[in-house]
């Protein structure tokens, strides 16, 4: 917080909705609206200790978001609460066409239909009312509010890299949903769901969602949309001979217009981003890089759709088979921003190296499956270095994150509310 005064250094609160996050995290708001598209909504949860809901691609229309990669982007929201984020659910996740106190029609779910950036993977007239005969509720008030959930601890995300501390909270997160909850834990193994395609579909993100930003952003050029740069007060004879504009020469009116313009208009990552997602899609690398990835994604999706059990193959073995998985949201804990050597120098962050913080969430939103990152609290965590715990032992939480298949928005919560 810029507003806080203590000494220890300010910490990242994440990806590209840590707005949310961090205005929630502060209590500037109960709820904030955000995206994930790869992890967007998250892992700022994760980072701040709050509560972080991705529902399904397509359940609400992404009408008026500006795009980045239109087949990821997710509209979700952050809250501080498991309770708040289900009655946000509830409110805004209904579609129905009923009647309310006052006489009207609720209409949205009839103009989401015409919406091409909605898809509705539910049965919008059973929303809020989960009757799966897997998922039912106890019916006993002695019951423990998990007892039908299978719980399922895939070991393909049990990556190397992963600290023994985040893998110590995943274990006791997981045995607390079956102690406490009374779900039941299944371990899914690499013959259901291989490591190899998790280390892929970091790859595979990057180049999906570099090719579409690349479309997506090339609308801003000063024309259309994007700044609108004055070319003569920024081509002036000093300037001109600089290495910024000494490209301009050989260039058309309107293309020194659109060249500066987006030279000036986009950062240093958005551009890394622009040049990666045009090399992809250039006609030597398509085949071997996009269509690559295309097909990664879809392996990967069909591996965790056949992990999930449905209720459209009650006929068929299940025994191996889960309601949700629980794996850790994040890799790593929140990073110090602008870091100092001995010296006092700022140390460069390798963006490389930022891009692996979403091997957690990017599997989730490559299959386009409903998700949640809950904080757990860890009593050890006061102990580790460059986290987010204090002096004090507040904010000693890791984000653990639940998913299931698309549509089961309500399951999610359930489990998530069992866990916080």
């Amino acid at each position: 917080s810029a507003y806080s005064k203590d000494p220890s250094p300010l910490l990242s609160p994440g990806g590209s909705s840590s707005g949310a996050a961090a205005s929630t995290a502060h209590g500037s708001s109960f709820l904030s609206i955000g995206t994930d598209t790869g992890g967007s909504i998250r892992l700022p949860s994760a980072w701040t200790s709050t509560v972080g809901f991705k529902p399904s691609y397509g359940t609400w229309s992404r009408y008026g978001v500006v795009s980045y990669a239109s087949s990821l982007d997710t509209v979700g929201f952050i809250t501080g609460t498991t309770e708040c984020a289900e009655i946000a659910w509830r409110c805004l996740g209904n579609t129905s066409n009923d009647t309310s106190a006052d006489g009207r029609t609720n209409q949205w779910n009839g103009q989401m239909g015409r919406d091409s950036t909605a898809r509705v993977y539910h049965d919008v007239d059973k929303i809020g009312n989960d009757d799966h005969h897997q998922h039912q509720s106890p019916t006993t008030a002695s019951a423990k509010p998990l007892a039908n959930i299978r719980v399922g601890i895939p070991s393909a995300f049990s990556l190397q890299e992963l600290p023994p501390l985040i893998a110590g909270a995943w274990s006791d997160s997981a045995n607390y949903l079956q102690n406490v909850g009374g779900a039941t834990l299944v371990s899914i193994s690499e013959s259901r769901l291989s490591s190899e395609w998790i280390k892929l579909a970091l790859a595979s993100y990057y180049v999906l969602a570099c090719a579409e930003a690349c479309s997506n952003l090339s609308r801003y050029d000063g024309v259309r949309y994007g700044m609108d740069l004055d070319l003569d007060a920024y081509a002036t004879i000093d300037s001109m001979n600089d290495k910024d504009f000494h490209s301009l020469f050989d260039m058309t009116a309107l293309e020194q217009q659109i060249s500066a313009t987006r030279a000036y208009g986009f950062g240093e990552e958005i551009q890394r981003r622009v040049l990666a997602g045009t090399s992809v899609l250039s006609s030597d690398r398509f085949h071997t890089h996009y269509e690559a990835a295309a097909v990664v994604r879809a392996k990967l999706s069909q591996s965790l759709v056949s992990a999930f059990r449905s209720s459209h193959n009650l006929g068929t073995d299940e025994s191996d088979k889960v309601d949700v998985m629980l794996v850790p949201t994040a890799l790593s804990f929140p990073c110090t921003l602008n870091p100092l050597h001995g010296d006092g120098i700022t140390e460069e962050i390798d963006p490389t190296a930022a891009f692996a913080n979403d091997v957690m969430t990017i599997p989730v939103s490559l299959g386009g499956f409903p998700s949640i990152s809950v904080p757990v609290k860890v009593e050890s965590l006061n102990s580790v270095n460059d986290c987010s715990a204090d002096d004090n032992g507040e904010n000693n939480q890791i984000g653990m994150q639940i998913f299931a298949s698309r549509g089961s928005e309500e399951l999610v919560l359930r489990v998530a509310n069992a866990l916080q």
